[in-house]
């Protein structure tokens, strides 16, 4: 393990990197820079190590940290203006590894064409084929034993395209249940056949999905325990946790044409302030919503909001904080057939006892993990469901563009393109085994279980999610208090284009539910709802999904890599516009979300990023 340190020392230390964040890309970036033994590498993390915390550890109980301050930042939306002003939760990852320690494993990967718009935005040198070397240098696939293989279908895997001697294990898990064993055929049903391996970035379909574990023993594999733990024990590493980055550094400015150079990371740790200095660059990985708020703490940002809260502006860039994507997703629930299991059993206490009896035993049943999705095109989702063509009269709505927005014309043209193309997903289709309350979506301890005295039954849920939104939000400070959370405004269906398509995804869900053979484990054939859900029609659909979505909890966008005069925060080698030695390197320079679950392109950007900086001071 890497060298653990008092905030005393820390700031004693002299550095030649400082990280603010140590979540799933910085301590990636960390492990890869302190490779050079030349070099002293600092980590400045709020949580703190759990890398042999069992419920961190046991995949299917990944939902109780997200609510809980020990795990979990945990963030929520500003109410949504158009979505009957509800507000949504968004938990973060408040621990050595961050978000990779407490998400659903899923391992997915972002389209050839996600990563090829980025650099049709101005920002050179990437593309896929510049990407997917780093996907390769982070991943250790595991194929299934045959036990496993027997209740998974592996046959897309082209082992090809998969890294093997990468940090983070992933495989497959070796419980699946009914609805599991259905989710393919049903979609086979519907006239859609998985096209391939998604590792390659082209195919679409329904799959048995990859998590990332260590199969040899059934538990989750994380930055916080691949990079972090199993590595060897650089004592050029130094992290400090429990401890709060407040703002960056910066040297004196005497003349205001000259960029910016960051001296060092402000922290708070046990109460008091500290600051560590550092020689070459500071980097900011704190994530989607931290990272601008950071920048704006110390300076970077819109010179308005600066001087509201009291900040001296050193560089007024107000595209800082906006650009914010994410992920929306819509649930429909019903009831599961008699004797179907769902999660809803562990009402009782004598089930949930068995199931981690179970895990703890034989390193499987329900708690294992066990996810299926499906990458889809609008295309296949208006065919599937019988609703016609892509209805082209609606889409005079990308057109919707605030003068006041730089690039944003230039990004809605190639989110446009996906929508029309057959070949490229708008939507991410998946399920739980169990009931979902969405009128919770505030709150995700109350949001993943049902009342047992309105609905004592057992459900099912399936959930669609609009993968390429036209909609743009922002995160931006309320307070020059680092401890005061940013605002989080993801403008969740500001875009009319995003309601329309929500709504065909909506309504081929309830498709779905009713093709055999998955029709066969619910109740009537899928069409008994959990109470709280109604069947839907092209007249209740659209208020249908304003009243229920929620968040994947997948935010990006808001220190977006592209040219300066079009949004940019970062420049193509992640440099913060205005300054000489600092770099941002999280989700939150990805100027397009790209489609399924982020944690392998985080991942690859961590790992490319250490080779910039380490090209840069060779």
């Amino acid at each position: 393990m890497a060298s653990v340190i008092s905030p005393l020392h820390f700031a004693a230390t002299s550095f030649d990197y400082l990280i603010a964040g140590g979540g799933t890309a910085g301590l990636t970036l960390a492990i890869r820079l302190a490779e050079d033994p030349t070099v002293t590498v600092g980590v400045v993390e709020a949580g703190i190590d759990r890398s042999t915390d069992p419920r961190v550890l046991t995949p299917g109980l990944a939902p109780s940290l997200w609510d809980d301050p020990n795990y979990a930042w945990i963030f929520k939306s500003t109410p949504q203006i158009h979505a009957n002003n509800r507000v949504v939760a968004h938990p973060r990852g408040k621990l050595l590894g961050g978000s990779s320690g407490i998400n659903v494993n899923v391992w997915t990967h972002a389209s050839q064409k996600d990563i090829n718009d980025w650099g049709k935005l101005g920002n050179k040198g990437w593309s896929w084929d510049a990407i997917f070397p780093y996907f390769a240098k982070s991943e250790k696939y595991v194929p299934p034993t045959a036990e496993v293989a027997a209740v998974n279908d592996a046959s897309y895997i082209d082992p090809s395209l998969h890294g093997t001697h990468g940090p983070v294990k992933n495989s497959f898990s070796p419980f699946q249940g009914n609805f599991n064993t259905a989710w393919d055929p049903t979609f086979e049903t519907l006239g859609i056949k998985l096209s391939g391996d998604p590792k390659g970035g082209l195919a679409l379909g329904a799959y048995h999905n990859l998590l990332s574990y260590d199969p040899v023993n059934v538990t989750r594999s994380f930055a916080g325990n691949a990079y972090y733990t199993s590595a060897a024990k650089p004592p050029n590493l130094k992290i400090l946790t429990n401890a709060l980055v407040s703002k960056v550094i910066f040297a004196p400015v005497t003349d205001y044409r000259t960029s910016l150079v960051a001296t060092g990371l402000s922290f708070i740790a046990g109460g008091k302030k500290y600051v560590a200095n550092c020689k070459r660059e500071v980097i900011l990985s704190a994530g989607t919503f931290q990272s601008p708020q950071l920048l704006e703490l110390s300076g970077i940002g819109s010179k308005s909001l600066l001087e509201a809260h009291g900040i001296k502006v050193l560089q007024d860039n107000p595209n800082v904080g906006r650009n914010l994507q994410d992920h929306l997703i819509f649930p429909l629930g019903f009831q599961a057939a008699e004797g179907e299991f769902t999660f809803d059993a562990f009402r009782d206490p004598k089930v949930i006892a068995a199931a981690l009896e179970t895990y703890s035993v034989n390193r499987t049943g329900p708690l294992a993990g066990a996810t299926n999705s499906a990458l889809l095109s609008y295309a296949q989702i208006l065919s599937s469901s019988r609703r016609g063509p892509v209805p082209r009269q609606n889409l005079t709505a990308s057109q919707i563009v605030s003068k006041d927005t730089p690039g944003l014309s230039e990004q809605y043209n190639l989110v446009l393109q996906k929508l029309l193309d057959p070949k490229d997903a708008s939507a991410q289709e998946l399920f739980l085994i169990g009931g979902v309350s969405p009128q919770f979506g505030d709150n995700t301890t109350l949001l993943f279980q049902v009342d047992p005295v309105t609905s004592p039954d057992n459900y099912f849920t399936l959930f669609g999610a609009l993968e390429h939104p036209f909609s743009r939000g922002s995160v931006h400070i309320t307070s020059a208090d680092p401890t005061v959370a940013p605002a989080i405004d993801p403008n969740y269906l500001s875009h009319p284009l995003d309601l329309v398509v929500t709504s065909s995804i909506a309504l081929h869900l309830q498709t779905v539910a009713q093709t055999q053979p998955l029709a066969s484990h619910l109740k009537n054939g899928g069409t008994v709802f959990q109470p709280g859900y109604k069947r839907l029609t092209e007249q209740n659909v659209a208020e249908q999904v304003r009243a229920t979505f929620s968040s994947e909890y997948h935010p990006i966008g808001t220190c977006a890599m592209q040219p300066a005069d079009k949004g940019g925060v970062v420049d193509e080698q992640l440099r913060v516009y205005g300054t000489k030695n600092v770099r941002v390197v999280d989700a939150s320079i990805f100027p397009l979300i790209v489609q399924a679950n982020l944690q392998t392109l985080v991942y690859a950007v961590a790992e490319r990023a250490a080779d910039f900086i380490k090209a840069d001071h060779r």
